[in-house]
């Protein structure tokens, strides 16, 4: 008797909010990429349409079939669970594997089907900043009821799954987040050209911050720490957007202080910066950091178990999230090179070593295929 796969294609059923850009759906986007396509037949669910910046496109590029679903979010609330369940007993799909708190909801109650989530943050630092104290936290316990009631819950960190065993009793699997590392050509002429296109200042060093522009962030303890600077020479570079983003434009822009809002080529900006700043105060694991150090940019990281995940414990700038003194101090450093630099110039190799989608996906594709062997008869 031998263990062995099915010989046709398993089929998994990704389940998401919507195909707008996000961490979550960059993840999901590096696991799709990763996976031998000759063992899997891949479709994707979106339960609302995006207004902008969709993926949709990008994913069936790679062969992917591509659904929506027309309800609103409130008929969501009682069609979407049917809707679903008859994909899964129609196309015979064998997993489904969900993204975020409204695809848990209907993922913890399929029938035959095995299923998977991924848990990319820890709901009680995130949902209170974003939903406000008293929804979020009841947001936060209707999350970990849910995931704890799906088959295989896997953290996107080590920290996320020690905080949900420690402090929820939910188990389980690591898969850390993992990014298509870009093979980026740094020559003189091309940062130039690019410069230019971007329309980034010439002849200033660019410290970048990426990501939402919400209070998790923390962006109001970088802009602060970088006027204590008071450097002529230094642009600080927002890209990104959110509920914030109007106030800080308004209060906060200058010549020295720029918001480029949302922006598809991420990269262009990273390969232009000299370096990279997140003063986060809590995270899943990070998608921008990894693509910073990625781009081998020095990084400037608030001192979270997330961050140190990424860097290691010793990392010389690590900084207290809320402190905004001691942020100026750690920028002073890094542009004056104050330290010695060797686990710095470390770091990408960590990346790659670590952090690449490729690792990650073949983590998923190896946990998916245990889940659907079959026993020869």
């Amino acid at each position: 008797m031998h263990a062995v796969f099915h010989m046709n294609k398993i089929k998994i059923l990704y389940l998401v909010s919507t195909f707008k850009k996000s961490g979550p759906l960059n993840i999901l986007y590096g696991i799709v990429n990763g996976l031998d396509k000759t063992k899997f037949t891949i479709l994707i669910v979106a339960l609302s349409a995006e207004k902008s910046n969709s993926m949709q496109q990008e994913f069936q590029e790679m062969g992917c079939e591509v659904l929506y679903l027309k309800n609103s979010r409130l008929k969501g609330l009682f069609k979407n669970k049917k809707t679903i369940q008859g994909l899964v007993d129609q196309k015979e799909v064998q997993l489904c594997h969900s993204h975020g708190l409204r695809a848990d909801i209907i993922n913890s109650k399929l029938k035959r089907v095995k299923r998977f989530t991924t848990i990319h943050n820890n709901p009680y630092d995130d949902y209170p900043m974003k939903f406000g104290k008293i929804k979020g936290k009841m947001m936060a316990a209707k999350h970990i009821k849910v995931i704890s009631l799906i088959d295989h819950p896997i953290a996107c960190s080590y920290s996320i799954a020690h905080w949900f065993s420690n402090e929820t009793g939910v188990e389980t699997e690591v898969i850390p987040n993992g990014i298509v590392v870009k093979d980026y050509q740094k020559s003189d002429d091309l940062i130039q050209a690019r410069q230019l296109e971007l329309g980034l200042p010439e002849n200033k060093k660019i410290m970048l911050a990426s990501g939402s522009l919400i209070k998790r962030k923390a962006p109001e303890v970088i802009i602060k720490a970088f006027q204590l600077l008071n450097q002529d020479d230094i642009v600080l570079l927002f890209i990104g957007s959110g509920e914030l983003e109007e106030q800080l434009r308004a209060q906060y822009e200058s010549k020295n202080i720029l918001f480029k809002g949302n922006v598809k080529n991420v990269y262009d900006y990273l390969n232009k910066s000299d370096y990279y700043v997140s003063a986060s105060l809590s995270e899943g694991l990070p998608n921008s950091v990894l693509e910073a150090l990625s781009m081998e940019l020095p990084v400037l990281l608030s001192d979270i178990p997330a961050h140190r995940e990424i860097a290691g414990d010793h990392y010389p700038y690590l900084f207290k999230a809320t402190d905004i003194l001691e942020l100026k101090d750690k920028m002073n450093e890094i542009i004056d090179h104050k330290r010695n630099n060797t686990l710095l110039e470390s770091l990408p190799n960590r990346i790659k070593e670590h952090f690449e989608a490729d690792i990650m996906a073949g983590k998923y594709e190896s946990l998916y295929l245990a889940q659907c062997q079959i026993t020869e008869k």
